[in-house]
């Protein structure tokens, strides 16, 4: 299957409008929107049990069939501003509470402060970091726990959500734009189920771009092992240097790698470029 992401926001403005209509899609959001919490509790709770349990079987069917629905595609920072800026305009936007950390904060921190240099994971991310749009940012918004906001609003806390280490993810329902999640692997339950399936879940995508390292310069300080939300990266020792390296079969592309590299030995290319090569 191939992952990589066909950016939407590429497609035109009658394809887009058309991909939020039909009746069943209607009737899924409008049923989903105000039990996502329960459901992402009731996923977490299955995957405690599942480390107990063979339930692995049961896990990969209900993947399977929820990535036939719903889908998420990783994306950059620069990626999701452009989506945003993209947004067209009266296409309803809502922000809320992320329904996987009302369940999973008390695990403990999961956000980072990269501003500050602050790379590992020392203090709580936003609650209110959940965003809805179009048919699911009218849905959402009519809760009591969302509000509606501007897409300068939305930049400000997508600008915030990158400071705390959060992956961006543009989900998609039946194939029309829904809304964008930020993920980190110590709180988020898709991300948790994903893990348990040894990265092949049907529902989160990887992204088109992909890291490539100059191994020259990299000075191997660690700082995109730290920032790494899929395990992908680690130091090695090559020719008595200790240097990064990246594994692409977990690497989803989310570029916080390249955007903490001090030597800016980390570029991020198409992933198709990388595989074809």
């Amino acid at each position: 299957m191939d992952k990589s992401f066909k950016r939407i926001w590429e497609r035109s403005l009658e394809e887009r409008q058309d991909a939020q209509v039909g009746s069943v899609r209607d009737l899924l959001i409008g049923s989903y929107a105000p039990c996502e919490p329960q459901v992402m509790k009731g996923v977490f709770n299955f995957l405690q049990a599942e480390k107990k349990y063979p339930l692995n079987l049961v896990h990969g069917i209900t993947d399977r069939l929820a990535g036939m629905m719903v889908t998420t595609n990783v994306v950059t920072h620069e990626e999701v501003i452009e989506f945003i800026k993209g947004i067209p305009e009266g296409i309803a936007i809502a922000c809320g509470p992320c329904a996987c950390r009302l369940t999973t904060a008390s695990i403990g921190p999961d956000a980072r402060d990269l501003a500050s240099r602050k790379l590992d994971v020392y203090r709580q991310s936003p609650l209110n970091v959940d965003i809805q749009i179009a048919k699911c940012g009218e849905k959402f918004g009519a809760l009591p726990t969302y509000k509606m906001i501007s897409k300068e609003e939305l930049l400000a806390l997508e600008d915030e959500c990158f400071n705390h280490g959060l992956v961006a993810n543009i989900y998609l329902i039946m194939g029309g734009e829904a809304g964008i999640c930020h993920c980190s692997s110590v709180t988020c339950v898709p991300f948790m189920a994903n893990e348990a399936l040894g990265g092949a879940s049907s529902v989160i995508n990887k992204g088109r771009l992909i890291p490539i390292d100059d191994k020259a310069i990299c000075r191997g300080t660690g700082d995109c092992v730290k920032v790494c939300q899929f395990k992908a990266r680690k130091l090695s020792v090559r020719d008595g240097k200790t240097i990064s390296t990246v594994d692409y079969n977990r690497c989803y592309g989310c570029g916080f790698c390249a955007a903490v590299c001090a030597e800016k030995a980390i570029t991020m290319q198409p992933r198709k470029s990388v595989e074809n090569g």
